[in-house]
């Protein structure tokens, strides 16, 4: 060549180009690897997530979970609406007020009165005997002693009559039988004497059903044995047959010793009721 000869340019060797790679291009090689191997574990992170917990986070598109989404879609807000007020019109005329009626004056009830049991008019303790009521003269009754003096009574008011005597004596009092159950024939033949003034039938010792009744120190008015049967004699059955303040309803004088059998029930409504006996049996 060096002769001088010249040589074609285009006859030369080629020679070989050497490309020259930029210092950084392999650093962007890398982390775009390791991009692409991020975004792959992200996916697959995803994808794992929704393949074993989808059905408990469901997101719908606008980031909210399906249950959130469900309740907000079911139970929309209803926004409040204030009520308009009333226009009232200066021309409209006001409503006329209407007085109330006074309430009515409450009428007190009446007391209503408990019955009163029904009198046994027909039993034969509510027998009734008197002047204007006699006893006709075929008039028998089952006679029991009562005493040692033979004096009889009507044997249904016995065990009463022994049950009030017993009851004084347990007291120290000391009752005497005076007078009892007296026959029709017996008592016709006292008044024909003039030593009473009942007729045969008209006293009530000819039902069996009454008694005279004495103390053994012989004054048994005002004695302790008065004063016990006047409060006692009812508990047996008994009542105080004449009143000195009934005479003229009875028709005989005050008896403070003659004591009749009507049964204890009614011997207590006598008592209360301050009633003779005819007075007790007129009564409706």
């Amino acid at each position: 060549m060096s002769n001088g000869t010249r040589i074609d340019p285009e006859e030369r060797e080629p020679r070989a180009i050497k490309i020259r790679q930029p210092k950084h291009t392999g650093r962007k090689i890398v982390f775009s690897v390791l991009a692409v191997l991020s975004a792959v574990l992200v996916i697959g992170a995803g994808v794992f997530a929704y393949i074993n917990f989808g059905g408990y986070f469901e997101f719908d598109k606008f980031g909210k979970t399906a249950e959130e989404s469900s309740s907000s879609e079911s139970e929309p807000e209803i926004p409040e609406e204030n009520e308009p007020e009333p226009v009232i019109s200066e021309e409209s005329e006001p409503e006329p007020v209407i007085p109330e009626e006074p309430a009515e004056p409450e009428v007190p009830e009446e007391p209503v009165e408990p019955e009163k049991p029904e009198i046994p008019k027909d039993e034969w303790f509510m027998l009734l005997v008197n002047k204007e009521n006699p006893l006709s003269e075929d008039f028998s009754i089952e006679a029991v002693t009562i005493d040692a003096k033979g004096h009889t009574v009507d044997a249904r008011i016995a065990e009463d009559l022994s049950a009030m005597i017993s009851a004084g004596e347990a007291e120290g009092l000391d009752f005497v039988i005076q007078t009892a159950f007296r026959t029709y024939a017996k008592q016709k033949e006292f008044f024909e004497a003039g030593t009473t003034d009942a007729a045969p039938g008209t006293s009530e010792h000819n039902s069996g059903l009454a008694i005279d009744i004495g103390c053994a120190t012989g004054n048994f008015v005002g004695s302790p044995e008065e004063a016990w049967l006047l409060e006692h004699a009812h508990e047996y059955g008994f009542i105080l047959r004449y009143p000195a303040e009934k005479t003229d309803v009875t028709g005989f004088s005050h008896e403070p010793w003659h004591f009749r059998y009507v049964g204890k029930e009614q011997a207590a409504l006598i008592k209360e009721s301050g009633l003779c006996l005819e007075e007790y049996l007129a009564q409706e």
